[in-house]
């Protein structure tokens, strides 16, 4: 079976435009995934190269689905049924009515939009739900979250990939210490942007990976993403002991809302992460 580089490499149909290093991370990603009776969302289809390959790759999809703003992009045709194209803006209740018609749950979405911060975390916020337990959500271009031009900048805040890095503490979440939801270090990008995120959702964050220029966020049943209890292995503490009725214990997490780190720089009115609910 080709791997995802070789059919770039061979491929003479509707042109994609990929990084290299993109298609070394997809082949890692979707390995296990090939035979499988997967549903795509790609968000930006611009000459719809990648849809074709990705047909190939997944011989037994059951929806790959493009949704790009470009009116020009209803006019692509193809001969795989299982391909659609969506023309509308991906942020629009509308255009996911028109999404979810034909497929109302996905394996993989990837996000290879307008990469204005903006509409990258609101996809997040509106598509992310949309993903299956095990799903994988890949965000693309990243590196536009660094220029001014895209609604980033190295040191701006609300970029989005200050975005996804703020998606690490969700994942931290039973360590906080504080009194607080899931959804408050997000109450900022909510507020700027118009995005919405619920604490269910967010609880099935299992991880946030980082590549160059790429995000990768799994979700998994929550109960998958907790520290889980401490398991002790062996008999002999010639050095440290005490471990030994530690076994099956939970984490336990110091009380931390008095300490100036329990408050959230991006917070709307400057207090601490206990008073956000």
């Amino acid at each position: 079976m080709e791997s995802l580089y070789q059919l770039y490499q061979t491929h003479v149909g509707k042109v994609s435009d990929k990084w290299e290093s993109y298609l070394r991370c997809y082949e890692a990603l979707w390995a296990d995934r090939r035979d499988k009776p997967v549903s795509l969302l790609e968000i930006g289809v611009q000459n719809g190269g990648s849809l074709e390959i990705w047909s190939r790759y997944f011989p037994n999809a059951v929806s790959l689905i493009g949704c790009d703003i470009n009116p020009h992009c209803a006019g692509l045709r193809y001969a795989d049924p299982r391909i659609n194209i969506v023309i509308g803006d991906a942020n629009n209740d509308a255009t996911w009515g028109r999404i979810s018609a034909i497929q109302p749950s996905f394996d993989i979405i990837i996000d290879d939009g307008s990469h204005r911060s903006s509409d990258v975390i609101k996809a997040f916020g509106r598509y992310f739900p949309r993903l299956k337990d095990g799903g994988v959500f890949v965000v693309e271009d990243l590196y536009h979250s660094y220029w001014r031009q895209f609604e980033g900048g190295l040191f701006d805040p609300f970029s989005s990939i200050s975005f996804f890095k703020r998606l690490i503490d969700v994942v931290n979440f039973e360590h906080w210490g504080v009194a607080a939801e899931r959804t408050s270090i997000l109450e900022a990008f909510a507020a700027k942007y118009g995005a919405e995120f619920d604490g269910e959702t967010l609880a099935r964050i299992h991880s946030v990976e980082f590549m160059n220029s790429m995000s990768v966020i799994r979700k998994s049943p929550p109960a998958e993403n907790s520290l889980g209890p401490r398991f002790i292995a062996g008999i002999e503490e010639a050095v440290a002991k005490g471990h030994l009725p530690l076994f099956g214990s939970a984490a336990w997490v110091p009380p931390q809302d008095a300490g100036a780190a329990s408050s959230d720089p991006l917070a709307i009115d400057k207090g601490p992460l206990s008073n956000k609910r």
